[in-house]
Formats: structure tokens, C-alpha cells, sequence
């Protein structure tokens, strides 16, 4: 597995952990919005989420697809950043496939529900920060340099 692969298998990884991301917009104002949205699956560069057809979200992604995604575990001091092109789609046997407990909370009448749409995010650029938090405490006791803290930081962006 080259260091790019591994990049992104540990932001998958993260990605998965965290569960629910921050996932940002532009409305026809320009504006930037931001809304919870939780994680289906993570896989072959894309993130999918489920939507309603009838979320603002899909007509601002159909004006402009570029989208943000990000994710924050601050007790475990890892923080992702995801940038990538958003669609809408309806693929039913995708929908099943990707169909959780969690989802039928949204859409109790099942993976059936008209009002079902997959949101997928290829991802174009990605960041993440994992901070050895056992290590930060000790250089942060330690009155430690920036230097020294940053060092404490794994940083890799990849696009």
C-alpha cells in the first residue's frame, strides 16, 4: 500500500469513527450552510449520505456541486476536512445496500420511501489532524515549544 493509500485508509477510518460530519453548501445567496449529516459509507474515494429529495441542500447542490464535509472528535483531538464534488442520485439497490437502523429513523417507511436520495461527495481534497494526545499533555506540562507541539500533530492532505 503506497503512503497515499494509507493516507486515505486512515481518514476512512477516522471518517468512520466520528460517524457524523458537517456537511457545507453554498444557498443561492452564496451564503454558506452548514447541517449534520451522517456518514453511510466511505469507499471508492466518495462519501455517501442519505437525503430528501426535497432538502434545500439538493437544489444548492445542483447550482453548485462544490461541497465541504467535516468531521470533529475533539476528546480524541482528531479533526477531518473533506473537499469534493456533490450529486444526488436515486439507486434503490445502493439505497439497500447502505440502509441502517439509523436511516429508518428518517425514513420510516423504509428504503422504499420516494423521498429517498443518495447524496455522494467525491472526494478532491482531503486533510485530517490526529493529535497524540497523551504525548501533547506531557510536552504541554513541560512548557514545550510550538515546534515541539506541532511535532505531536500528524498533518497529511492529500487531493
Amino acid at each position: 500500500m503506497d503512503t497515499h493509500q494509507q493516507g486515505f485508509a486512515k481518514l476512512v477510518t477516522m471518517i468512520d469513527a466520528i460517524e457524523v460530519g458537517m456537511l457545507t453548501t453554498a444557498d443561492e445567496s452564496g451564503h454558506m450552510r452548514s447541517r449534520p449529516m451522517a456518514t453511510q459509507r466511505a469507499e471508492d474515494g466518495c462519501l455517501w449520505f442519505f437525503t430528501s429529495r426535497d432538502s434545500p441542500k439538493v437544489e444548492e447542490i445542483r447550482k453548485d456541486c462544490q461541497v465541504n464535509v467535516s468531521y470533529s472528535d475533539p476528546a480524541n483531538q482528531i479533526f477531518v476536512s473533506v473537499s469534493g464534488l456533490a450529486r444526488t442520485l436515486r439507486d434503490e439497490a445502493k439505497i439497500r445496500k447502505l440502509w441502517t437502523g439509523q436511516a429508518q429513523r428518517w425514513f420510516p417507511e423504509g428504503p422504499e420511501d420516494p423521498r429517498i436520495a443518495l447524496l455522494s461527495v467525491e472526494i478532491t481534497a482531503a486533510e485530517y489532524w490526529d493529535v497524540d494526545a497523551c504525548k501533547m499533555r506531557e510536552l504541554m506540562k513541560s512548557n514545550a515549544s510550538p515546534s515541539e507541539l506541532e511535532a505531536a500533530t500528524e498533518h497529511k492532505a492529500m487531493s
